[in-house]
């Protein structure tokens, strides 16, 4: 497959490094150091298991050098969206697929404003990887699982599914409920970047306290309960076994909104926490946990700001 990844932060770059070592042909879209530093010395990613070194990749800030591609991995910040939407024209074909990995609920909503409905396929992924420095991923490893719309057995996504298969430390599952899929994805990440960005805290360490520990399942309860208000079933398991998962990674997990808040980057804030703020309020559902996290990193959320302090 001809695969082009639009935005090669750590979610992007990682699927994309993952294809390439698995044989397939991959086009990175990036920009400032991190382009620089991969048309230097390629692509890096660091774990404790599977680390992986591609010193050749192909990589440019102008679509237009790539062209038609046969799928696009979407997985820009949700803030950069609509511009992101309008500029990967070029790699869009008559057949081309866009697959978006973006965080949220509202991802396919946003792309399809640029490209027809039936081109842009849902998904999620599992996994947890930040540029540590230019040219090089971070990841702690344990996540590396694809959730994607099998939009009617769609063959573009058929073939990802099997690309995946083919690579190390990465898989693909197709279903018929990505909306479903999307929504359980959504309530735990929501609930994780909120704890671990408002209380600049590692999951280990949240969990170990019996007030913050609360806390993180509250945010998971206020999620589902959004859920089910807006008429989204919800599996009546789901919050314990967020909870079951959260208690088995490793200790030293954040979230990347955690990692942005730090770095002083803006944050996906208005889609995640401010997302089930707004839904809550909307619905009638009280959301004091989520509200919390929302009014409390609001100020932050477009990066640093006169008057405020780090």
């Amino acid at each position: 497959m001809r695969i082009a990844i639009m935005g090669s932060g750590g979610v992007g770059a990682y699927v994309g490094a993952r294809l390439q070592a698995a044989g397939e042909s991959v086009a990175f879209i990036a920009r400032g150091a991190h382009l620089a530093a991969m048309q230097a010395d390629g692509l890096r990613i660091e774990m404790p298991v599977h680390p992986v070194h591609l010193p050749r990749v192909r990589a440019t800030d102008d679509p237009a050098a790539i062209g038609p591609v046969d799928l696009v991995i979407f997985a820009v910040k949700l803030g950069d969206t609509a511009t992101a939407a309008q500029d990967m024209g070029p790699l869009v074909g008559p057949d081309t697929r866009v697959l978006t990995l973006q965080n949220g609920i509202d991802s396919v909503a946003m792309i399809r404003k640029a490209l027809p409905a039936a081109r842009v396929l849902g998904g999620v992924i599992y996994v947890s990887a930040v540029i540590d420095r230019p040219g090089v991923i971070r990841s702690p490893g344990g996540l590396n699982r694809i959730v994607l719309d099998a939009a009617g057995g769609d063959a573009v996504a058929a073939a990802f599914c099997a690309a995946c298969d083919r690579a190390t430390a990465l898989a693909a599952t197709a279903t018929d409920d990505i909306g479903g899929a999307t929504w359980e994805k959504f309530i735990a990440l929501a609930s994780i970047s909120g704890a671990t960005s408002l209380l600049r805290a590692s999951m280990g360490l949240i969990l170990s306290n019996p007030q913050t520990r609360q806390f993180q399942r509250q945010l998971i309860d206020e999620c589902v309960a959004v859920a089910r208000a807006g008429g989204q079933a919800v599996r009546p398991a789901l919050a314990d076994e967020v909870m079951d998962k959260l208690s088995k990674m490793p200790g030293t997990f954040r979230s990347s909104m955690s990692e942005d808040l730090e770095r002083g980057k803006p944050l996906e804030l208005p889609w995640l926490s401010g997302r089930v703020h707004g839904l809550g309020a909307e619905l009638g559902v009280p959301t004091p946990a989520h509200s919390a996290v929302y009014c409390g990193l609001v100020l932050h959320a477009q990066g640093p700001q006169p008057g405020l302090f780090r």
